[in-house]
């Protein structure tokens, strides 16, 4: 396994559940896996510094540099995030919702935004405001919004199929990860979706509550799972 990216421990509690889950991610595309409640989100909203009572260790190496992000502000960190749901301006067009990612930084993006749009088939829908959206479409522009972020080292996707036909994920996912990668753009996602792990072949690291309990290949981590949903596809 080639060294981490990025490293991330994060020690919180959150009612019952106490989360004290470190991982090493590594590969151009990790995912964060296991059943609701496990601390996958809290996780992903730990590493942007939004829960402020969290113990956080975040570090990151580029090019040989080591920098502890932990200690920065998080429009510093170099993150693009989608969280879990579309959070999306109700009085901003689809095309304003996703350029704001650029337009706040106060670097607007054209060919960024467009390619975006493209990318998750949103072109059509550009002067549209949220609210002439179906779910799944307002999650696409959430998606959007997190792609056009400007030179990002890492992106966190939450749940990021979530109201989107299981068809469209098909289509979506490796152009997601083509883009990615050929942005140099490594991924950490959420998802409790075994077909979502496995189309990507992706890094796993299993939680359950709120640890690590293994951490591989997607086609050896969710050996067993892939099984089960065969099995029961071919009942």
């Amino acid at each position: 396994m080639s060294d981490p990216h990025h490293t991330l421990r994060v020690d919180a509690r959150f009612g019952s559940l106490r989360i004290s889950a470190s991982m090493n991610l590594s590969a151009p595309w990790t995912i964060l896996f296991g059943p609701s409640g496990s601390g996958k989100s809290s996780i992903l909203r730990a590493a942007c510094g939004l829960i402020p009572s969290a113990n956080v260790r975040f570090t990151q190496t580029l090019h040989g540099h080591l920098s502890e992000l932990h200690r920065l502000p998080t429009h510093r960190r170099h993150l693009a995030y989608a969280p879990q749901g579309a959070v999306l301006f109700p009085h901003l067009t689809v095309s304003q919702n996703v350029s704001f990612a650029t337009d706040i930084r106060r670097e607007p993006h054209a060919a960024s935004i467009n390619a975006a749009l493209d990318l998750f088939n949103l072109t059509p829908l550009a002067h549209r405001l949220p609210r002439d959206l179906s779910g799944g479409e307002r999650q696409r522009v959430n998606l959007a919004r997190a792609f056009a972020v400007p030179t990002p080292h890492l992106l966190l996707l939450d749940e990021p199929f979530t109201g989107v036909d299981r068809s469209l994920r098909d289509v979506l996912l490796p152009r997601m990860q083509q883009h990615a990668a050929q942005q140099g753009i490594p991924v950490l996602s959420v998802t409790h979706d075994i077909e979502e792990a496995l189309i990507l072949n992706a890094e796993v690291i299993r939680l359950q509550q709120g640890l690590v309990i293994d951490q591989g290949p997607a086609s050896q981590v969710l050996a067993d799972e892939r099984t089960r949903m065969l099995s029961i596809l071919n009942a």
